[in-house]
C-alpha cells in the first residue's frame, strides 16, 4: 500500500510540473496554426488551463500506480541497494524512462532543452528515489 501512495504522491508532483510546462507552451504558443486549428480563437487563454490539468493529473498519476505496482509485484525492493535508492534495477529503469523521452524531444525542439531538461531531472528523482524510498516504508 505503501508504494501505491508514493507512486500517485510522484505523479501528482510530476503532474504539476508538467501542467506548468504545458501551459508554459500552449500561451506561448496561442498563436501558432497547430493551436487555431484545434481550439478557437476566442477561447480565452486560463480556460484551457483546466483540461490541461485535468489531463496532466490523470495521466501522471496512472503512470505513477503503475510504476507503483510494477515495483510490488516485481518485488524491487528485495533488489539490491544502489545508487542511494533501496532498488538499484528500479532506479535504473527509472533513469532511462524519464531520459528518453526528454532526449526525443530535445531531438525534435532543441530550442527548449531546457524545459526537457527541467522535467526529466525531477522524474528520475521521484520514480528513481522518491518512490523506492517511500514504498519501503
Amino acid at each position: 500500500m505503501a508504494a501505491l501512495i508514493a507512486g500517485a504522491m510522484a505523479g501528482y508532483v510530476m503532474a504539476m510540473l508538467t501542467s506548468v510546462a504545458v501551459t508554459y507552451l500552449v500561451f506561448r504558443a496561442r498563436d501558432a496554426e497547430l493551436v487555431e486549428h484545434w481550439v478557437a480563437r476566442d477561447v480565452p487563454g486560463p480556460l484551457l488551463l483546466v483540461p490541461i490539468l485535468t489531463a496532466s493529473v490523470l495521466a501522471w498519476v496512472f503512470v505513477g500506480l503503475v510504476s507503483a505496482i510494477i515495483y510490488e509485484v516485481a518485488d524491487l525492493g528485495a533488489q539490491a541497494d544502489g545508487l542511494a535508492s533501496p532498488s538499484a534495477v528500479f532506479t535504473i529503469i527509472a533513469v532511462v524512462f524519464s531520459l528518453a523521452p526528454a532526449l526525443l524531444l530535445g531531438i525534435l525542439w532543441p530550442r527548449l532543452w531546457w524545459m526537457w531538461t527541467a522535467l526529466a531531472i525531477p522524474c528520475v528523482g521521484l520514480f528513481g528515489w522518491f518512490l523506492p524510498h517511500l514504498a519501503g516504508r
